[in-house]
């Protein structure tokens, strides 16, 4: 516990929105995570461009979207820097909205978001209307997977809700399940985050139409070891999405490059089909602004 606390803290002192002021970086952390727990209500934070994120502090793990916002910064980044106002974005397990909010808001794109859980749901349609973007935002309360068909699904988890197989417990609901070719059948998505908690595989058996279009050229999918609850592979999954022309990348938004990174690698991984493409649109995008920063 003591060690993780300690990863935490030096993540929050050396996060770029702390432009270099450790001691205060920790502090801002420390000072979010106590007020969220002590706060009665919902709070809205600011988010890059004058845009703003509703956060419920009480939910496990939204502390982090109140400081430092930008929690997820090289892969937020990439999206905000990758997308342009004709693409079409595809949020997967979108929570309360945070990339929603950044590709459609930030980097005008148009999205299609997914969320089984209802709380987070509820407070990603709410961040969709805060941010006015009911004309190009749609939110659809579901999960993904492999088929259609209703899955158990946990509750009280906050950012890592996830699907239960076969779960008749308590604690548990059922939530409606289809797949993502069929949820953008006859649609050009250029970019897609899958945020599942290790259901990947699944989520991905769905999609075998949408991962050979063309016009998908950017994927960001984590790789930490969440599959092992299903049985799965992480190694082949990812060898899998390899074998798709995708190539695996980490960004580096300040000074806007970005590099190939080893087949083994983990955490969040950012997937582009054509690195020199994917190079010039990262560059010649224009700026965010957020906390001082001009990014």
């Amino acid at each position: 516990m003591i060690r993780k606390l300690l990863r935490t803290l030096h993540w929050a002192a050396n996060h770029p929105v702390s432009r270099g002021a450790k001691g205060q970086g920790m502090y801002r952390f420390v000072r979010a995570q106590i007020g969220a727990r002590m706060t009665p209500g919902d709070v809205c934070v600011a988010f890059p461009n004058n845009t703003s994120l509703l956060v419920p502090p009480w939910m496990k793990g939204a502390a982090h979207f109140i400081w430092p916002s930008l929690v997820e910064f090289e892969e937020m980044s990439f999206v905000m820097h990758f997308l342009k106002a004709e693409d079409l974005f595809v949020d997967v397990g979108a929570n309360i909205g945070a990339y929603t909010v950044l590709a459609g808001a930030v980097a005008g794109a148009r999205t299609i978001s997914f969320e089984p859980g209802s709380l987070a749901y509820g407070f990603l349609v709410k961040n969709i209307r805060l941010n006015n973007l009911p004309d190009r935002a749609t939110a659809r309360n579901l999960a993904l997977g492999s088929r259609q068909e209703t899955v158990s699904f946990t509750e009280g988890l906050g950012t890592e809700n996830y699907v239960v197989r076969g779960g008749g417990d308590a604690g548990l609901v059922r939530v409606e399940q289809s797949t993502l070719d069929a949820q953008t059948n006859g649609l050009e998505p250029a970019a897609m985050k899958i945020d599942v908690e290790g259901f990947e595989k699944d989520v991905l058996a769905g999609a075998e139409n949408l991962l050979k279009k063309p016009s998908l050229q950017a994927m960001i999918m984590e790789r930490g070891g969440n599959a092992r609850r299903y049985g799965y592979d992480e190694s082949s999954l990812h060898e899998y999405v390899r074998s798709l022309s995708f190539i695996p990348c980490a960004y580096a938004p300040l000074t806007r490059t970005l590099r190939r990174i080893p087949d083994t690698a983990e955490g969040n991984i950012i997937y582009v089909r054509d690195m020199a493409g994917a190079g010039e649109r990262l560059r010649r995008a224009p700026a965010w602004h957020f906390a001082g920063l001009t990014v």
